[in-house]
């Protein structure tokens, strides 16, 4: 080559190179997350799924049951359904987290609005008392891992065994599960349940799979999963994983 054609050459090296870097470190970044999320995350439909609720009868007769926290105390305000503050959190830490890691916005839909749905992927928030895609999650039969006992007090159990999966009896940590199920009926889907046995334990539970979900991919690739977190309450950030099951 004469030094004018190595002068062009590098000179073009130089535009494309980092925008071809860039490009391969995002296709591999994206299917790593893909491994654990699950390869329709980058599909419409996936969904973040919280957990609608309602009042109780007894307080459902009052006009406007509601108060603005810090506001007056005597303007009553009225919403058609409350949504849990823990998982408005540990939904905006997953769209960051699926945004970053593949650049598509997951929809954000209620358990009510896909109660009769199993062929689509999701990650839902909270327990299944409170989610009716987190009772799916534990209740297929493509579960083997774990159960979320919310009795009193609340557990996380062997599914088979029915022996605690850990020691979460520390008052001064609240403790969350990450589970992610492959359906029986949809092999090819992917369910993902954050749920904890307090709120700090789901959105904690969350904050683990949006941010270490390259450690949690470490030991399990694309296999179904169950960890369980310790999280200090108000501090979703300081979530830590205390043990972790692979299913074969």
């Amino acid at each position: 080559m004469t030094p004018f054609e190595v002068s062009v050459a590098k000179g073009l090296w130089g535009k494309v190179g980092p925008w071809l870097w860039s490009h391969v470190r995002s296709s591999v970044v994206g299917w790593r997350f893909k491994q654990v999320f699950g390869p329709g995350v980058g599909k419409p439909g996936f969904a973040l799924v919280y957990g609608e609720l309602a009042l109780a009868p007894a307080f459902a007769v009052l006009r406007f049951p509601y108060v603005k926290p810090g506001g007056n105390p005597l303007a009553g305000l009225s919403i058609s359904r409350p949504v849990s503050l823990c998982e408005l959190r540990a939904a905006s830490l997953l769209a960051r987290a699926i945004g970053s890691g593949i650049d598509c916005t997951p929809s954000l839909r209620s358990d009510v609005e896909l109660r009769s749905q199993l062929d689509c992927d999701f990650v839902c928030f909270g327990g299944p008392e409170s989610n009716f895609k987190s009772g799916d999650c534990q209740s297929n039969p493509g579960n083997r891992l774990a159960r979320f006992d919310q009795a009193t007090p609340p557990q996380f159990l062997d599914l088979t065994t029915s022996v605690p999966l850990a020691a979460c009896s520390d008052p001064n940590y609240d403790y969350g599960l990450i589970l992610k199920v492959n359906p029986s009926q949809f092999p090819n889907r992917v369910w993902l349940m954050c749920a904890g046995f307090g709120e700090w334990g789901t959105s904690g539970a969350a904050w683990y799979l949006a941010n270490r979900w390259q450690e949690i991919r470490k030991q399990v690739k694309r296999r179904p999963f169950a960890v369980i977190v310790r999280v200090r309450p108000l501090q979703d950030q300081s979530a830590e994983p205390i043990t972790i099951r692979v299913r074969a």
